[in-house]
């Protein structure tokens, strides 16, 4: 063990819980403590869940990154379309139990194993960390790789929030106190080059049940505006009810125009339709127009940031993806802070299916998340999963077994366009 990892053990035996209903201005120094303080009542019961000892012990990582060539990952006419990757982390422990997570990242200039190789370098040190409890974990990767992008993050963080709830036999939502297992869901598209393709596509989906839709459109207020008024026309008497999601790129006046357009009928949703760090740009567009105004929620994300959107009523929801923000721990303080203030969060939860799940057993326990995003065309996020279909009709729902409750079909990954592996032991 090398003198970096002996502190850092050390650290983690330092920390111990202490376990509150509220953390107010602090923060969980432990799974149970964030438990408790999100549910409002005590988690203490799955406490052995995240408990380590020799008998439990890490005996094995694997990293898997996955690439197909028929995943569309484009999200404006201003860019080009994404290579997009699905990264799979797998803990094997000594009494047979696994976590697993899945992350999506994305590159434009074709497949890439950047992320497995970033997770690989501080595999040895989760294993030589001794501990399983996330919240602990995360700390001490803060210490160890101050650097570490919040996406390597959530791969472990999501794989042990998955393995203690395989230990108490749970589906995860109910680990973190789910009170439903299903919710609304709405197509969400990728980008579409014409008027013709956005119509086809509503009336393509309407046929699996979906009755709300999102549009990734031009991010041309010419061609937008004339994508609102032809939706607005082509579906005026239908039950059908729409978003737009503008990627942070118009300016604040032609986020008025539109938004204004879209006032007059069907649309409900106006996402990202200006930097996330006009605040106060925001807050105009909320008093302004009649349709909810809410961020991307992936490009600033933190909860400082969170806070001083709610303090500038910037937003009528928030937004973002644990994938993104560092995984189910961080995510958990996030929506502390935004129903302690009672504000929405309509979590994002593009990405192959793991992705889709782990975001999904968030939703389920956060009673003020209302909309589950489907990304179509759906078979193309479950390649390689044997019970990847979470949808029924225009609902998600979630699985029953314990855990994330997916599972991998191990050898057909390898089958992928892209695909690379590897795999780390004590």
């Amino acid at each position: 063990m090398t003198f970096k990892r002996s502190l850092t053990t050390l650290f983690s035996l330092l920390i111990t819980p202490n376990i509150s209903m509220s953390l107010e201005n602090d923060y969980a120094s432990s799974a149970v403590e964030l438990l408790s303080a999100f549910s409002g009542k005590t988690a203490l019961q799955y406490e052995s869940a995240f408990q380590f000892s020799k008998d439990t012990r890490i005996i094995s990582i694997d990293i898997h990154a996955v690439g197909m060539e028929n995943v569309t990952a484009q999200y404006s006419g201003q860019e080009g379309a994404y290579h997009e990757v699905n990264n799979i982390l797998r803990i094997k422990t000594a009494d047979g139990f696994e976590g697993i997570s899945g992350v999506d990242t994305y590159y434009q200039n074709g497949f890439s194993d950047a992320h497995m190789q970033e997770l690989q370098k501080v595999a040895d040190d989760v294993i030589s960390f001794s501990s399983f409890d996330p919240v602990v974990v995360s700390l001490m990767l803060k210490q160890s790789w101050p650097n570490l992008s919040h996406e390597a993050h959530a791969s472990i963080d999501i794989a042990l929030w998955d393995l203690a709830a395989r230990r108490t036999g749970l589906p995860l939502y109910k680990l973190l106190g789910a009170t439903r297992s299903s919710m609304e869901s709405y197509a969400s598209f990728p980008f579409y080059k014409s008027l013709s393709e956005h119509v086809a596509a509503v009336r393509e989906y309407a046929k699996l049940g979906f009755t709300h839709f999102k549009f990734h459109v031009w991010g041309s207020i010419k061609e937008d505006l004339l994508l609102v008024k032809l939706i607005q026309k082509t579906f005026a008497d239908s039950p059908y009810r729409f978003m737009v999601d503008l990627e942070s790129i118009y300016s604040f006046e032609d986020a008025i125009i539109l938004g204004k357009q879209m006032d007059k009928g069907l649309f409900f949703w106006f996402e990202a339709p200006i930097a996330d760090s006009q605040l106060a740009q925001y807050h105009q567009l909320k008093k302004r127009l009649s349709v909810a105004i809410i961020p991307a929620g992936y490009t600033i994300y933190s909860r400082e940031f969170l806070k001083q959107g709610i303090k500038a009523d910037a937003w009528d929801a928030g937004r973002f993806d644990l994938t993104v923000v560092g995984g189910i721990s961080e995510a958990l303080e996030l929506l502390i802070i935004a129903n302690t203030a009672e504000m929405p969060i309509d979590i994002q939860s593009w990405g192959h299916t793991l992705a889709q799940v782990v975001n999904l057993h968030l939703m389920l326990a956060n009673e003020r998340t209302r909309y589950f995003e489907a990304p179509m065309p759906k078979d193309v996020f479950e390649f390689a999963m044997t019970n990847g279909n979470l949808l029924n009709n225009s609902r998600v729902v979630a699985p029953i077994e314990p855990g994330l409750g997916i599972n991998v079909d191990w050898d057909l990954l390898a089958t992928a366009d892209f695909y690379s592996k590897v795999t780390i032991e004590p």
